[in-house]
């Protein structure tokens, strides 16, 4: 019979522990991020998303000067100053350079943010943003989450087998020039309307379509009453590409495009 007395004693074993994981410091996040820190990221993402060509009373989030004042620093932004000439900071608005976007397209999408709770704000920006894109252009979200090489979707669309009595795929027509404008906008506003984008984003975009015909669809979108064709009203601001994609509008340049329905 067994009894506490001659119970045979068991073993203590130790608990496992999964050693904590490594806390990372500000030097790693800024190699990370490419030099930036996790509040400037986050200011840029904000920027790119809901804030670009805005003041700070315009924002959606919250943002530091100082951050602001870092990635200018950057060549990430640059500040357009406000027309208080005594107090030029004072509804100075904020523009993402070409430099910015690259170090978003580059480091950005893996970039480590500063934890906030305005992340969300932005989180919800680029869903959003996300949900045209795929609309315009018939994606679904599966083909963001589970991406295939371009020649297995093909092979796969290949060899599924078709449905008794399914009719024969058409062939797609080719888009009008005005969608093709419209697309390219969305694409590039990520899906707003209302906002006025550079027409040489545009003329990138729409690739090898003439130019005589794009410049007619532009203006005849105008008077159809749908858009609008606007000069850059700051020389400073004029780059060298926008020269180039310039549009003359009744004898008057023209340089931003803007869908009002």
């Amino acid at each position: 019979m067994t009894t506490k007395a001659n119970a045979p004693k068991r073993r203590a074993t130790k608990k496992r522990t999964r050693p904590a994981p490594k806390k990372r410091t500000p030097s790693d996040v800024e190699r990370a991020n490419g030099g930036l820190t996790g509040k400037q990221v986050f200011a840029l993402w904000a920027l790119l998303l809901t804030g670009d060509g805005k003041p700070l009373s315009q924002q959606k989030v919250t943002l530091d000067r100082a951050v602001l004042k870092g990635l200018e620093g950057a060549r990430l932004i640059t500040v357009e100053p406000g027309s208080r000439k005594k107090d030029p900071a004072y509804g100075a608005k904020f523009h993402v350079t070409d430099e910015g976007w690259v170090w978003a397209n580059r480091q950005g999408l893996a970039a480590a943010f500063a934890r906030t709770s305005s992340a969300a704000v932005v989180l919800e920006a680029l869903l959003a943003r996300l949900a045209k894109y795929m609309e315009v252009h018939g994606l679904a979200l599966d083909h963001l989450l589970r991406p295939r090489p371009a020649a297995e979707a093909t092979a796969s669309a290949a060899t599924r087998p078709e449905a008794p009595g399914a009719p024969a795929p058409r062939v797609a027509e080719p888009a009008a020039l005005e969608e093709r404008i419209l697309a390219a906008y969305l694409q590039v506003t990520g899906g707003a309307l209302n906002e006025f984008v550079r027409l040489a984003q545009l003329r990138a975009l729409l690739g090898e379509a003439p130019a005589g015909a794009v410049d007619e669809a532009l203006r005849q979108m105008q008077r159809q009453g749908g858009a609008v064709l606007y000069p850059i009203d700051d020389p400073q601001r004029i780059r060298p590409e926008d020269d180039a994609a310039a549009l003359q509008v009744s004898g008057e340049r023209r340089d931003l495009f803007c869908i009002t329905r």
